[in-house]
Formats: structure tokens, sequence, C-alpha cells
């Protein structure tokens, strides 16, 4: 009766669709809960199934039908997993889900258009690479959306994947794909057509696959040391509501003097003679500050004040701030026109403040697209006001070329992560090669709501961690503030959508993991082997177009 059941689903013409949602369902788990990231090593059987299905029933037009399904997949994967974004911006969260998933589906095509023409060992193989590529250039253009990186999805299961110290999410990738290779050679495509015993070894060595780097990354994650000497940090989380309450013109806006005065009266509560470090969040203050006189504003001498008061600490501090350029020329490419003010660049930036010392800047450099920046300013440029119009601002943000690491008084140095650009593996390990000895991460999840995005980005944080064995100070406006050890175990975290202020020793940390040395290396050397293989596909189809032509002239 099972067979025949099965049969049933098998013939069904509900098939297709039955696998392609699967395969999105499957891929989905990891950023749900814990343990369910066990289901990524072969959450793109179905999908790989799905395609064989299709040369052998010879179903008119493969590519376009294979297309069809595949998008299917990955859009039930993209909305699964960042729907919350829909809280946040409901059209920009719409375009991104359905954008992302089109481009998802490049690497499956070029799979599907190589193989084709080739041979189906050289198929898969090439599918490795191309993906992997995908991911790496979808880290590093202006359209980036790295949040599905593959490797990502074990975002809750730090212990499992300890080894990215040497090899960052795109070891997970890779990891994630020779596994799904395994399960369905050995479970799905071959059985029936080896033996027992040579079905056996296949199974065992599909089941070493997923469950090897597993076990070694226990083993990396029960003996690793936490290395360098303790460092106190507060962290504020002032929970202060971004709809109603944070920026000039919400129903119930709070002035920005009486928003630091709950900054400092958080952090008076916790800090003590030991006390380093203290964090507040992104945009903490937003009154959009010129940074050439931004010294003389009485905001900053009202926080200048309370720093002033304890000797030993350093504060750093999220702001909006401007910079006015004397022409055209001198402008950058994000650069905005009023004609009362010239040429300026606007900047989500973090302030570091250290008793009577200048003011040192940092201005956010991974820019949320759509949101904080038009994709290829110098391109798209003429769009900006159409498009950040109809956002509700005036135009994207500028950025900085170069990370920096902000050092106290004991030449302890921080990396100021700010929100979106603790996303990024090889962008963060630039901070720890410029001479960071912890990430602090500032940012504000309250856009998304109580959903899984601010936990989603928390969790993040934690392979950050492992990549580059640096401890991590996280303040959240609203969100999840807390800590994170080298290891990558998340500690103290506050709760949600609640006023706090946490007090923590953590370590720092001066060693250079082979990751924060190499950066995405996979990536590099994907990004070289791919078009290579794709080019000994397109001769060798132009190869055999021409002498079919030769035969029929």
């Amino acid at each position: 009766m099972k067979s025949l059941s099965w049969s049933k689903v098998r013939n069904s013409r509900y098939y297709f669709l039955w696998l392609s949602v699967l395969s999105g369902v499957l891929l989905s788990t990891g950023w749900m809960a814990k343990p369910m990231a066990f289901f990524l090593l072969f959450a793109f059987v179905p999908l790989l199934r799905l395609e064989s299905h299709l040369v052998k029933k010879n179903v008119p037009k493969p590519g376009r039908t294979f297309f069809l399904y595949a998008y299917i997949t990955l859009l039930v994967w993209n909305i699964l997993t960042t729907w919350w974004v829909y809280n946040s911006t409901a059209i920009g969260g719409i375009f991104a889900m359905l954008a992302n998933a089109f481009l998802q589906t490049i690497p499956l095509i070029l799979f599907r258009f190589t193989k084709a023409r080739s041979n189906e060992k050289f198929g898969y193989i090439s599918l490795v690479f191309y993906w992997i590529v995908f991911e790496f250039i979808h880290l590093n253009w202006d359209l980036s959306w790295p949040w599905l990186t593959l490797g990502n999805g074990f975002l809750y299961t730090p212990e499992w994947v300890q080894w990215y110290e040497f090899t960052g999410v795109l070891g997970g990738t890779l990891w994630i794909w020779l596994a799904n290779f395994t399960v369905y050679f050995a479970l799905v495509k071959h059985k029936g057509v080896y033996t027992k015993t040579a079905r056996l070894g296949g199974d065992i060595y599909a089941l070493l696959v997923m469950l090897f780097p597993i076990v070694y990354s226990y083993y990396l994650y029960e003996t690793y040391v936490e290395k360098g000497k303790e460092v106190e940090f507060v962290v504020v989380q002032p929970n202060i509501d971004p709809f109603s309450e944070k920026f000039v013109g919400t129903e119930n806006f709070i002035p920005f003097e009486q928003q630091v005065e709950r900054f400092i009266s958080l952090s008076e509560s916790q800090i003590t003679p030991k006390t380093r470090f203290v964090l507040w969040p992104e945009t903490a203050i937003d009154g959009l500050y010129q940074e050439a006189t931004l010294e003389q504003e009485p905001i900053l001498q009202q926080i200048k004040t309370f720093v002033q008061k304890h000797p030993q600490l350093s504060l750093l501090t999220g702001i909006t701030s401007y910079t006015i350029y004397e022409n055209k020329k001198a402008a950058t490419p994000t650069a905005r026109f009023r004609k009362d003010v010239g040429y300026y660049d606007v900047f989500n930036t973090a302030v570091f403040l250290e008793g009577n010392k200048p003011a040192q800047l940092y201005h956010k450099s991974k820019l949320v697209p759509g949101v904080e920046l038009m994709p290829y300013p110098a391109v798209f440029g003429f769009l900006t006001d159409l498009i950040f119009n109809l956002g509700g601002t005036s135009g994207g943000y500028g950025k900085q070329e170069e990370r920096t690491v902000f050092a106290n008084n004991d030449g302890i140095g921080l990396a100021p992560a700010i929100c979106y650009e603790s996303v990024y593996g090889d962008f963060m390990t630039n901070y720890i090669r410029n001479g960071a000895d912890f990430i602090a991460i500032i940012t504000n999840d309250g856009w998304w709501g109580n959903t899984p995005g601010h936990k989603q980005h928390l969790a993040y944080a934690s392979l950050r961690a492992i990549e580059t064995r640096r401890s991590i100070a996280r303040s959240a406006n609203t969100g999840i503030s807390g800590f994170i050890n080298q290891r990558g175990d998340i500690l103290y975290p506050t709760e949600y959508w609640v006023p706090d202020v946490v007090n923590a020793t953590i370590r720092s940390n001066q060693t250079i993991t082979f990751y924060v040395k190499n950066g995405d290396y996979l990536g590099r050397i994907a990004s070289f082997i791919a078009p290579l293989l794709l080019l000994s596909v397109l001769v060798k189809a132009r190869i055999a177009f021409q002498k079919k032509r030769a035969v029929a002239g």
C-alpha cells in the first residue's frame, strides 16, 4: 500500500511542485530553530530529484520548467526566512524576496546548462563552484543581500561550525552542497543500481560527510580556551520606539537631550571603576550634525561631560552626521545636492569619545540596498531623489573605504560594526587586521518588530566571533543586547522590547585566525574555476554545433 501510495504521489501532476516546495521548506529550517539546521544537509535533494526527472521524462522545454520550479523553491525559502522585512518596508520587503529568489536561480540555471551540454558528473561539480561564486559576488556588490548565504544557516548552532575560523561561512556553503550530493547519490540517484554492499558504502560515506564536520567542530568547541586579558564592558539598551519616539516628526518624539539623559542614567547604573567601554546603540543621537562643528554641539558636550566623569572610560555611540564638500569635483558619488547647502554626504556614524580627546568617527560602509544605498550611484545617481523620496528620506548615505579601529588609553582596539555590517564575515576581518581586539556591534533592530529578524541578526554575530575568535559586545536600541564569547556563545542576552543595561567582563584577543588572514579565499578560488568550467562547456557546445552543421551541409 505504501508503494502504491508513493507511486500516486510520484505520478501526480503536482509532483514537481511538491518537490520544489519541500526543498524550499527544508532550506528555511536552519533559520528557524537550533537542531533543525541538520535539514540543510539534504535540503536540495528534492530539487535535484526534480531536475533528474525532467531529463528522464523528456519534459517539453525542460530549461524553462526547471527555472520555474527552482524559483518556487528559492522564493519559499526567502519568504519563510525573511518575511519579517515586510514590517520595516512593505514594498521593499516584497521586492527583496522576489528579486533575491530570482538572483539565486542563476547558479542553478548555469548548472542545468552545463549538465545538459557535458555530463552528469561535470554538471554537479560545476554547481558547487557556481553557487559559491554567486554568494561571493552577493557579499560584495552594491545589490548585496547576504542574509541567506547557505553557511549562515548554522547561525543557531555555533558548536557545529567552529571550523569557520578556517573557512568562514562559505565553508558552510561548501559542506551543505557536498552533503546534499552524497545524500542524493546514496539514497536517491543510485537506489537499486548498486549491490547492497556498494549501497551500504555509499550510505556510510554520506553519513561521514554530514557528521564528521560536526564531530570535529565539537572537539574544537570543547577544547578551545579563550585568549586575552579580561576587559569590562557596559552595553545599554534604551528601548526607544523607532516608529513613534526616536526620530523627529514621530508621534511621541522624545527630545534628543532627554534620550541622552536616559542613556546616561542607564549607563551610570552599571558603571564600575573597572569599566573600560560603554556602548550606546546605532543612531542613538539622530539630529544630523555637521562633522566640522561636531565638537561645539551642545548635545555632544552633554555626552562628553558624562564621559569625563569617568577617566577610565571610553564611549562608543551612534549618531547621524554630514560633511559638506567645497564643490562638485570634491564630492563623492554618493553626495546629495541642495542649493542652500551645496554638495554633502550624510553618514550613519559611530562616534568614539574618551576623556578630553577629540571625537573619533567611523562611517557605516555596508549599507542596506534601497534603504541606505542607491546601488552604483555613479550610474544611477539621477534616480536617488525619486527612489529615496518614495522611501521617506531624501537620499542615500555616504560610506568610507577603510575599517577604522578605535583604541583606548590602554591600547585595546575596538571594531565599531554598525548594524548590517555584522552580517559580512570578510568585511569584518578588515577590522581585525587593523588591530581590533574586540568587536562592538551597535544596532537598532526594532524596525522588524518581535519577529525572527532581530534574533537572526543577533545569532549571526556568533559566526563572526568564531571566524575572528573575537569576543563581541552588542548594544541594540530595541532588539537584543548582550555579549558573545570567542566560541560564539551568547552571554547575558537582554529581553526584547525592555529597557536594560548589562555589565560583563569578556576577553580580548590578538590572535589572527586563518580566515582573518585569508578572508573569503573559497570565493576567490571558485571565481577563478567557475568561469573556466563554463567556458569549457561553451567551447564544447560550439564545436559540437559546428560538426553538426558540417554533417548537415
